[in-house]
């Protein structure tokens, strides 16, 4: 668009020299330090640094945080002054579905924080009734398919299996919707300013309430998958704090792997733990439009690789085959190109947007690109990762005659040296 272009030559002209700026890390890690002596009222806590650092690398000024430029969101309580309304449903569904740009909008906001505690309740409240349900249906499949004596010996795979459906339905629930509700969004279409308006007149863009309660959701999902992943994989036992054999102190609580332990546990961890940071983080710098483009490519290409684990497990060889082609093309297509050359490409080369309009100051931006950059840097990694599995899916397939499930549990996690890893023994 011309702006997009105006704007481009403005920061052509002006020189924002890396070297007239302290790193972002670093003036993060003073903000973090202001903060803290703030609460206790020490301003001039640089002169207790120790080795002069207060007058060296702790001596620059940090910039006015973001929350300071952000245009005030309407809060629950300011609703009801404004409109004169009561507390009710009337006026909490007005708020909630039909008023924009509302504090739902930031998850870490008191409004959005206690919507989303309630969603993740409610989340789970629905999965412990569903999940039975769908293993109950997973087993008659396995009896038909595999016989009475598997399913005996396999009912942590069942258990499995009706978490997959519940994944199965909510992926493919969440992609429809995305792609219905993105699908007209200017900033996933070039001709209409494309990506840039990710960035542009940023922190002023308009929260619509579709767009609100898509992240509430998935973060609301997001949250639970977190949990979900240790409840899984981890059993949790109370011991005593002194060990019967060794008579040595140790912690309180006894960790093992569980039967239904996933075999990519490590990995699933990272991509939570990355997840969740990217989820919160971006909601509260307001960057949801940049935040939702990452979740419907996640969502699209979940949908196949649900379908061929259940495939799998049904004994479908067709369907196993078709769902497993279809998992790669889609995975290559989403997570390996839209995600790193279009999407994480717009963060490195036109978030400089953010600044170039006067807006926000440039160190306030270099204090958080460079994580953020890290944290997509390092989810588009993990598909990379994960990419090689299905690579061997793939060589088992053409091979072997065979699909083997790689995120099953592996085999040795239940050795001494595991156990040992997860323990919290303090010797």
């Amino acid at each position: 668009s011309d702006k997009s272009q105006i704007l481009h030559s403005t920061v052509n002209m002006i020189e924002y020299s890396a070297d007239n700026y302290p790193p972002g890390s670093l003036l993060l890690l003073i903000s973090i330090l202001e903060s803290f002596f703030s609460l206790f009222k020490l301003p001039q806590w640089r002169e207790y640094m120790p080795f002069g650092l207060g007058e060296t690398w702790l001596s620059h000024e940090t910039p006015e945080p973001l929350s300071k430029i952000f245009p005030n969101l309407l809060t629950y309580s300011d609703f009801l002054s404004q409109t004169g309304s009561k507390v009710g449903p009337s006026s909490l569904y007005t708020f909630a579905f039909e008023t924009d740009t509302t504090s739902l909008g930031v998850m870490t906001s008191m409004d959005a924080l206690v919507t989303l505690t309630l969603l993740v309740l409610i989340l789970r409240k629905m999965k412990r009734v569903a999940n039975p349900f769908f293993s109950s249906i997973g087993t008659n499949f396995a009896r038909r398919t595999h016989g009475d004596d598997w399913v005996q010996a396999n009912d942590e795979k069942i258990v499995k299996f009706g978490e997959y459906v519940f994944r199965l339905i909510y992926h493919s629930a969440l992609a429809i919707y995305g792609v219905l509700y993105f699908k007209d969004k200017p900033w996933w279409h070039k001709d209409q300013g494309g990506t840039s308006l990710v960035f542009l007149d940023y922190p002023n863009h308009t929260i619509e309430t579709g767009m609100i309660w898509y992240y509430l959701v998935q973060s609301a999902y997001n949250v639970d998958a977190f949990i979900s992943l240790l409840e899984l994989s981890v059993d949790v036992k109370l011991q005593g704090l002194v060990n019967k054999n060794t008579k040595k102190f140790q912690g309180p609580l006894q960790f093992s792997w569980s039967k239904t332990a996933r075999g990519d546990f490590s990995e699933m961890m990272v991509h939570h733990v990355i997840t969740n940071c990217l989820v919160i983080g971006s909601s509260h710098c307001r960057f949801t439009r940049i935040g939702s483009m990452v979740f419907l490519v996640h969502d699209i290409s979940d949908v196949p690789v649900d379908m061929s684990k259940l495939a799998n497990f049904m004994k479908w060889n067709i369907a196993t085959v078709v769902s497993f082609v279809l998992m790669v093309i889609i995975w290559v297509i989403t997570r390996m190109n839209i995600l790193p050359f279009v999407i994480v490409k717009s963060v490195w080369y036109e978030s400089h947007y953010v600044y170039s309009q006067g807006t926000v100051d440039i160190r306030c931006y270099k204090m958080y690109f460079g994580h953020f950059m890290g944290l997509l840097s390092g989810i588009t990694l993990l598909h990379y990762f994960w990419f090689t599995m299905f690579i061997k899916i793939g060589y088992e397939l053409i091979f072997k005659g065979k699909i083997q499930d790689l995120t099953e549990h592996k085999q040795g996690e239940n050795s001494n040296g595991v156990k040992k890893a997860l323990s919290c023994k303090q010797d």
